[in-house]
């Protein structure tokens, strides 16, 4: 039957495991890369986990199964939702560089991006919305409706809460850094008094 051919095994169950993880390594080491920064790739990466919120809610909601096509929605999210933090943190990064302090830059380029991270959220999950109707109404809810519920799950959640959440730990951690370059400095001038 259908319900069987969609069942996993444990080894696929592992290997999908290890996509999703292989996937989210790759993703961070691309952006320390890009912005050569550690600190700001994790402000970014933060969108990861806040879609996992969001898939599993849906998956509770639903009442859908967890299948092969959902772990592939999740892989493919993976991608998908840290393009909204790329956005929200490079737009802040953008202040900073026009000479705004860091509470004002982060506030102000939060608000800036609150419309075009909805647009584009909003386009993604309404353009899945038909995989899910059109599997209900059939009936076979088991293949690409549980790849689209995952995705706007996922999409729903971390859209919702990267407003929140990165600005926080982008305003906490800058200055979590600069305390710590202030202490360096003083260790270091300490030691040259010595």
């Amino acid at each position: 039957t259908l319900e069987e051919t969609w069942r996993l095994t444990e080894e696929e169950k592992a290997q999908l495991k290890f996509a999703i993880i292989f996937s989210v390594f790759i993703i961070f080491m691309i952006l320390a890369a890009l912005y050569e920064s550690i600190i700001q790739a994790f402000y970014i990466i933060l969108a990861v986990p806040l879609a996992l919120i969001g898939v599993f809610v849906a998956f509770v909601i639903a009442d859908y199964s967890f299948d092969s096509s959902a772990y592939i929605g999740v892989i493919l999210l993976g991608g998908i939702v840290v393009n909204n933090a790329i956005l929200l943190v490079d737009h802040i990064n953008l202040k900073r560089k026009q000479g705004l302090p860091l509470l004002e830059a982060v506030l102000k380029g939060s608000r800036e991006r609150v419309r075009p991270i909805f647009l584009t959220t909003g386009t993604t999950v309404l353009g899945m919305f038909p995989l899910l109707l059109i599997q209900a109404e059939i009936g076979k809810r088991k293949i690409w409706a549980s790849l689209a519920l995952s995705t706007v799950g996922g999409l729903t959640s971390s859209t919702i809460l990267i407003l929140i959440v990165v600005p926080i730990f982008y305003l906490y951690g800058d200055r979590m850094r600069s305390w710590m370059q202030r202490k360096a400095e003083e260790l270091k001038s300490a030691r040259a008094r010595l």
